[in-house]
């Protein structure tokens, strides 16, 4: 294949920054800054006032921390908003006329999670200046679910779906409770005791009318052969290889192998520049490929805190680019046909951004490797990988531990100006590891990447499976000592619960052509004892039979669906 000419690379980069310009938030001539006279400006409006009722009363969460805003396409923003023992207070939408809040909040024994309030799906709107209204949060919180419930219930039976007679009981209690709650305003108290119980009758609800249209879908559509299922392969380095491949095949046809320049539990793949490590992995890749498992390789740049070396964050953005386009050429030209796909980038979309690129400057790094990655080995896809979907770091301002310099976007705002922009890509990757919210929020963000039109991976899942004599003697994870995220304090089987309902969602999507657990053994998993095996023995984990037992019930359906 011919190398790009970069002088028609920078030429047509200049091109499409142009175009990039118009779909970047908040972009201009040049990139904003964030300093303390553009970051806070003082408001013009009013302050709106979300005060809680905490039920069962006791100790209090500290939920409003990590409190943030989003706008009407549930897409987070840096907005005025902070927390106290009594209240969370929003005061400043930077310009955002409606919005949402979304607080982590406990409704036992459901779980603590973060719940979003929009107003029944209408949005707040901040009182004029010199005003400040007070809402009950637990009302609000209650009124959203209940609204949102009842546009899936009328969507999914439209779609031929049927509620089970307990779903059908769940919606009709947390309806009644919320009428009930309603009608006991300005009683706050009473009005939250009873939002409190339809607010948990809504979750349970949402769970599972997501989890029975996903199975009606599944019936409906049939076994999809073509489907992967797969796991990073770096445990072939963990324990007996072997065993590892023995294990790993019963489960998988499907496996990712990490390029990381420095940290991660192969050696570090270019320690200086220049010194490229493949034997291991090459290894890894001709046994995996032996076995007839279809492999990524990842990723060709990932600028986050531990795997970017020293040297290659002092690069000027000129070297920066001289080094994309060798490293991405040498990655894929390395493996040639016999990887499947290369992830490009992940993590970009300002949060994994130890170079501290701009914008503008992520989007054409993103469209350098692609074409590179392409004009490389065009039979090989590319991917662009997305951690934190619901975008909450955002709030923070922060690129990883570092603060931000530019306004950030979500995960999904940054694939949506790459498509935008130009860039040509062929697969949107999300991670899918338990992000402290219930499963009808995780169905709503696949959904909304989906709108996007790409072919979907779900590249890394993971969740634990709690505490082992083990874990708690080495100190990596302890007893639990506060609130519960999710129906109950993690042990085995509620990790394999929450897997099994997890791939039985994204298995559903039409959009979703694979799923990819992370890690694979314990104690070395990234999510502590989120492994599928519980140690370099073999020793398979309740959540390693549930796959496979899950996987053999698709076998047997009639038909065969589309991938």
């Amino acid at each position: 294949m011919s190398n790009i000419n970069r002088r028609s690379f920078m030429k047509q980069s200049a091109l499409s920054s142009v175009s990039a310009a118009l779909v970047l938030e908040n972009s201009s001539a040049a990139p904003i800054i964030l300093t303390n006279s553009k970051a806070e400006r003082v408001t013009t409006n009013g302050e709106l006032i979300f005060r809680p009722y905490f039920i069962p009363k006791g100790p209090k969460p500290r939920w409003f921390e990590g409190s943030y805003a989003t706008d009407p396409d549930w897409d987070a923003f840096y907005a005025g908003i902070r927390g106290d023992a009594q209240a969370v207070r929003i005061f400043d939408t930077k310009g955002k006329k409606k919005f949402g809040i979304n607080v982590r909040w406990e409704v036992e024994p459901f779980g603590y999670l973060y719940l979003t309030a929009d107003h029944g799906g209408e949005f707040y709107e901040l009182p004029p200046a010199g005003r400040s209204t007070t809402l009950n949060l637990n009302f609000e919180l209650a009124e959203s679910r209940v609204a949102r419930n009842r546009k899936r219930v009328n969507l999914f039976q439209q779609q031929g779906w049927k509620p089970s007679r307990e779903t059908q009981a769940f919606v009709g209690l947390s309806e009644g409770y919320l009428e009930d709650a309603r009608k006991a305003l300005p009683d706050n108290e009473t009005c939250a005791q009873l939002a409190q119980k339809s607010l948990l009758y809504a979750l349970w609800a949402s769970e599972k009318m997501e989890l029975e249209k996903a199975q009606f879908d599944i019936r409906r559509r049939g076994y999809r052969p073509g489907f992967f299922f797969g796991c990073d392969a770096r445990a072939y380095f963990q324990m007996n290889v072997q065993l590892f491949l023995s294990r790993f095949t019963e489960l998988f046809n499907y496996a990712t192998i990490t390029h990381y320049l420095e940290g991660g539990f192969i050696d570090n793949f270019e320690p200086t520049p220049g010194q490229e490590r493949f034997a291991l992995r090459t290894a890894l890749f001709n046994d995996l490929r032996a076995r007839n498992i279809t492999v990524e390789g990842r990723p060709i740049l990932y600028f986050y805190r531990t795997t970017t070396p020293e040297w290659l964050k002092q690069m000027k953005y000129s070297e920066l680019l001289k080094f994309v386009e060798k490293h991405a050429r040498s990655l894929v030209s390395h493996y040639g046909d016999g990887m499947h796909a290369w992830e490009v980038v992940n993590e970009l979309h300002d949060w994994s951004n130890e170079c501290q690129l701009n914008p503008e400057q992520t989007i054409e790094v993103t469209r350098l490797a692609c074409e590179v990655a392409r004009d490389t080995n065009p039979r090989v896809l590319r991917l662009i990988n997305n951690c934190c979907l619901f975008g909450e770091y955002v709030q923070t301002r922060k690129w990883g531990e570092l603060e931000a310099k530019y306004p950030q976007r979500t995960p999904f705002q940054f694939v949506r100006q790459l498509i935008e922009a130009g860039v040509d890509f062929n697969i949107t990757g999300i991670q899918l590891y338990f992000p402290d919210r219930d499963l009808a929020d995780i169905a709503l963000i696949v959904e909304k990447f989906a709108s996007l039109g790409k072919p979907m991976y779900v590249t890394e899942i993971g969740v634990s499976s709690g505490p082992t004599k083990l874990s708690v003697e080495s100190g990596r994870l302890e007893l639990p000592t506060g609130l519960y995220a999710w129906h109950r304090p993690w042990d085995e089987n509620l990790q394999a619960e929450w897997t099994e309902d997890l791939y039985t969602l994204a298995y559903s999507k039409p959009d979703i052509h694979a799923i990819s657990w992370y890690d694979f053994v314990d104690p070395y998993s990234w999510v502590p004892n989120g492994g599928l095996l519980a140690s370099p023995d073999g020793t398979r984990k309740e959540v390693f039979r549930r796959l496979a037992k899950l996987q053999e019930q698709w076998k047997r359906l009639p038909g065969r669906g589309k991938n």
